[in-house]
């Protein structure tokens, strides 16, 4: 829906690709959610909302993303559309994550893998790109390095280039840090003279 307006930076965060583009996208998102009849299909709602939390996140306002996917998350979880449930789970641990709600992002991260290994397993992939990405801005880089290379195995397997090339981003900027820390660990191990 605003995925056209959505890319990642340096940090693998999603940010927008023109500001003012996915403000005003947002903005009708919002007019479509408040223009719904009484009585409309909650899916809807629960798409306009995942979709206005989602954009929220990428432009910043964490409080009001975080606001629209629980919303979203209650949604799915009352039409009992499990699918939706992990998808939204890990769009509101990055919202918590952007925000720096380290353990919020924690418990829901691990909950959407919880679900993606016991019921859908043909999500596991994005649960473990969404919590290596997680373990990786916590400074755990041999986590965020095994959850990475069991997504970058399944989404091999899947066949998509896309998702392929995206987990390779997030393992090469892990092993970036990692080369890095070692670095620094060697160079404070160096006897100075």
């Amino acid at each position: 829906m605003l995925d056209h307006l959505i890319t990642h930076d340096g940090n693998l965060r999603m940010v927008p690709t023109d500001r003012s583009e996915l403000t005003t996208a947002v903005g009708q998102l919002h007019e479509e959610l408040r223009a719904l009849p009484e009585g409309t299909d909650p899916a809807r709602t629960r798409v306009l909302t995942r979709w206005i939390g989602i954009g929220q996140m990428c432009l910043g306002h964490h409080a009001d993303a975080r606001t629209f996917l629980r919303q979203s998350l209650d949604l799915a979880a009352a039409i009992g559309n499990t699918r939706a449930v992990l998808a939204t789970r890990l769009n509101l641990g990055d919202a918590h994550r952007y925000a720096g709600d380290v353990q919020g992002a924690d418990a829901l991260y691990r909950s959407a893998l919880n679900t993606a290994r016991s019921q859908h397993p043909e999500l596991l992939d994005f649960a473990l790109q969404h919590t290596g990405k997680h373990l990786m801005e916590r400074g755990d880089l041999a986590g965020a390095q095994a959850h990475l290379q069991e997504a970058l195995r399944l989404r091999i397997v899947k066949g998509d280039t896309g998702l392929v090339d995206s987990t390779q981003a997030a393992l090469d900027r892990v092993e970036l840090l990692i080369g890095q820390a070692d670095a620094s660990a060697a160079d404070n191990a160096a006897p100075r003279q």
